[in-house]
């Protein structure tokens, strides 16, 4: 018995909303959300509709030659084009969701042509300038989105290849940035450079932990309570990005609660409360009593309304 294939109509959603009297529609997508190192980058495509473009798909499922084959087709075939950059000081003031998302308004606003609405992969982004419809793991769902992603993820791959030149040791030709072994055993050796992201926890380690290999970090008696809990937070997030979760914020606060980490792993949000302790018999999950657990709901609740309804969260 052969398993039979379902195939996706990747131009169903822009037919959908061309039906409904949209007249222009571009696809959003972003690479570099997750890496330790270098920019988060977004692209906006806009396509003639239902041109065949084969091979342009969701650019993760694509090998590097793959990808550059389908760059140059992409590049080829849109009506427009649009990209925008944040660097990794705007990521370490903005955080890498509101980085995230103002690179994608920077790339809709580098359209050489506008549109009047975007399909963009994963939640909504809020403001944006134009009708937007969100579309989890758009990328493999809609032929724009696609196109967006390859555009995203070969741009930086190619600036990271350039960053190479400038850092030879920490081989980003080889890793682009993301939390690799080789990356974390080469920034352990040479510390962080200019590109890396401070405001990530292995690299916030780094710039405030002597001994980052320790088990126990030696904190000195004139800590004040702020600082043992960044270094609390940093320990935690070190230790959830190590298990494959990016750390979209931290520390986000709103009228009736409060959250220390908000992380994302295979689309399931997580909202995690930190406690540092310098001694004591109480463990950190006895001190999040009830009315703790209510207030990170609440906040919870609020993050998710800002940010974009999640599917799920854990």
């Amino acid at each position: 018995m052969s398993a039979k294939t379902v195939s996706i109509d990747m131009w169903a959603e822009e037919r959908f909303q061309l039906s409904r009297g949209i007249r222009s529609i571009a696809g959003i997508d972003e690479a570099g959300r997750g890496p330790l190192a270098g920019p988060v980058v977004a692209a906006c495509v806009q396509l003639p509709f239902e041109i065949d473009l084969p091979g342009v798909n969701d650019s993760k499922k694509l090998k590097s030659e793959q990808r550059d084959v389908a760059f140059e087709m992409v590049k080829e075939a849109a009506i427009s084009i649009g990209v925008g950059v944040c660097d990794p000081e705007r990521i370490d003031i903005l955080n890498i969701l509101r980085a995230t998302h103002q690179a994608m308004r920077e790339a809709h606003a580098d359209l050489a042509i506008p549109v009047d609405f975007v399909l963009i992969d994963g939640l909504p982004v809020h403001p944006f300038p134009v009708l937007q419809k969100a579309i989890v793991k758009g990328d493999s769902k809609s032929k724009s989105i696609a196109a967006a992603s390859i555009i995203a993820k070969v741009t930086r791959d190619r600036m990271m290849d350039g960053y190479h030149e400038q850092y030879p040791e920490y081989r980003f030709d080889l890793h682009k940035g993301y939390p690799t072994p080789i990356h974390f055993e080469l920034l352990e050796k040479y510390g962080p450079c200019p590109i890396h992201r401070k405001s990530f926890a292995p690299v916030a380690r780094l710039l405030t932990v002597p001994n980052p290999n320790s088990d126990q970090m030696s904190l000195s008696l004139d800590m004040t309570v702020q600082t043992i809990g960044e270094h609390g937070e940093a320990i935690a997030c070190s230790f959830l990005a190590k298990q494959g979760m990016s750390i979209l914020d931290r520390r986000f606060r709103c009228n009736g609660g409060e959250l220390d980490i908000i992380g994302e792993k295979d689309g399931v949000y997580h909202f995690v409360e930190v406690k540092t302790r310098m001694g004591g018999d109480e463990t950190p999950a006895a001190s999040v009593d009830a009315r703790k657990r209510a207030r990170m709901v609440v906040a919870a609740d609020v993050w998710v309304y800002e940010h974009g309804k999640a599917d799920q969260a854990g």
